[in-house]
């Protein structure tokens, strides 16, 4: 089947929007064109995108649909309804907040069946390990079953509030590493300092606090930077490919950066969040902006934006992970309240908005931030993340001018809450495609239906 996206503006390196044309056959992109407004030739479907902005679909690389196992929070017949909604095209789902997590073959399959039928966009997969495979030497034998099921990398905590998911020590964390090496696996790390959040997390328990600050104070800023540089380490050492997630800390942003001018091969991400919120925001919200890391201080925020834009930070995920609300949002006593938030359905309005009209970043570079370097890290390159010909048709159609007001009750997401509520921004989503066929029309239909979207195999 032919197509012809008529009348898209797309982004030169330059930041300069060029109209074109786009002819698509069976999903892939085939050629350019300059958008002469002709009608297309007999055969082909056109759809006129009239002049909207159309960006390569936006790659969310890192996302807890919860399925199976915690679908109260999450499933992924909504997290990808969110996802369509907010110009995301292909989500990479962590394997630890499903049960069983997807630490081997048949868990994986377990997943896949439980998960197929339901997704509007595109997805791929994290694998993951435990301390008592490593421990056992079976990670060994599961590593590469699972690379070879396409996993996208491995993730690894050095602190963990899941019992399901442990963390690893460091010497299993070493063990890890040199496993990745030899099976030339990308390894994901949430890094925080396990001592050290534990003993201020408790020494705040013992004095009594509740308030929001307990949680960020007993979650101590030096946490992060501490197990970033031990990881740092471990992947020069074993000359492993290593990519934190959600960098939160100006001290972090700092040492990926020196990694980087190092030689080691080293990237990471931050989410809306964290480049957008802080202590303040943590003050007024409450447990609702609760988070793992935690909001940091304004300082943070500024640095992170530098660190996104000079290349020390390679991408911007969400770390989506909603909580039930408001059971599991909504309490006086901090340490009840579950760690996460929505995301995927406003990472780009909210970036968007902040980094291109806010801050000037062009939309070539916006472009790469939230699709093409998450797709170059993940394996999903140049299938995905680029309009290019060859790559999937994946677009995201954006009115650059139009505005939006945040209000959870719009999202898709299953549990109804954002700590962006009221935030006003220019930029609307107003049509989603996936392998050329329109999952999100703007006004709330999804025609290609659920069981659309397709495991991505990592590369």
């Amino acid at each position: 089947m032919q197509q012809l996206f008529q009348n898209a503006q797309i982004a030169q390196p330059d930041g300069t929007l060029l109209s074109v044309d786009i002819l698509v056959t069976d999903g892939i992109i085939e050629k350019f064109s300059p958008a002469l407004g002709e009608p297309a030739p007999a055969g082909v479907a056109a759809t006129d995108l009239y002049g909207l902005f159309v960006m390569p679909g936006g790659i969310d690389g890192h996302v807890h649909f919860d399925d199976p196992g915690f679908t109260e929070r999450e499933d992924f017949g909504t997290g990808t309804m969110g996802a369509a909604a907010g110009g995301v095209t292909t989500i990479v789902d962590m394997p630890c907040t499903s049960l069983p997590p997807v630490t081997t073959s048949d868990n994986f399959k377990t997943k896949m069946r439980a998960v197929e039928s339901k997704a509007y966009v595109d997805y791929a997969f994290w694998g993951g390990t435990t301390p008592t495979f490593i421990d056992s030497g079976a990670f060994r034998r599961l590593l590469p079953e699972l690379k070879e099921l396409g996993v996208v990398g491995i993730k690894a905590y050095t602190i963990s509030g899941m019992q399901t998911y442990p963390r690893l020590d460091t010497r299993q964390m070493v063990m890890l590493f040199e496993a990745a090496h030899d099976f030339n696996m990308l390894v994901a790390v949430h890094a925080e300092d396990y001592f050290l959040a534990t003993y201020y997390t408790e020494k705040i328990i013992r004095e009594g606090r509740t308030d929001p600050l307990a949680y960020k104070d007993g979650r101590t800023y030096d946490a992060e930077p501490l197990a970033v540089s031990t990881v740092l380490a471990l992947a020069r050492r074993e000359h492993t490919r290593v990519h934190i997630v959600h960098i939160s800390t100006s001290a972090g942003v700092d040492l990926v950066r020196q990694a980087k001018g190092q030689g080691i091969d080293a990237t990471t991400e931050t989410c809306p969040h964290y480049l957008l919120l802080n202590r303040e925001d943590f003050v007024r919200l409450g447990s609702l902006a609760k988070c793992t890391p935690p909001l940091r201080d304004r300082y943070d925020n500024e640095v992170l934006w530098a660190g996104l834009l000079d290349g020390a930070i390679d991408y911007v995920t969400t770390d989506h992970a909603a909580g039930v609300y408001p059971r599991e949002k909504v309490t006086d006593n901090i340490w009840n309240a579950y760690a996460g938030m929505p995301g995927v359905q406003l990472r780009v309005p909210l970036m968007l908005h902040e980094a291109c009209t806010v801050r000037g970043m062009n939309l070539y570079r916006f472009g790469e931030i939230m699709s093409t370097n998450p797709a170059k890290r993940l394996g999903l390159f140049p299938r995905k993340g680029i309009l290019a010909v060859g790559s999937d048709a994946d677009f995201a159609c954006i009115d650059l001018d139009a505005p939006m007001t945040v209000h959870a009750n719009d999202l898709y997401a299953k549990n109804k809450y954002t700590p962006f509520e009221g935030r006003e921004l220019r930029g609307v989503v107003r049509q989603t495609f996936v392998r050329g066929n329109q999952v999100y029309d703007g006004s709330g239909w999804f025609p290609a239906g659920a069981g659309y979207g397709q495991f991505i195999k990592a590369v």
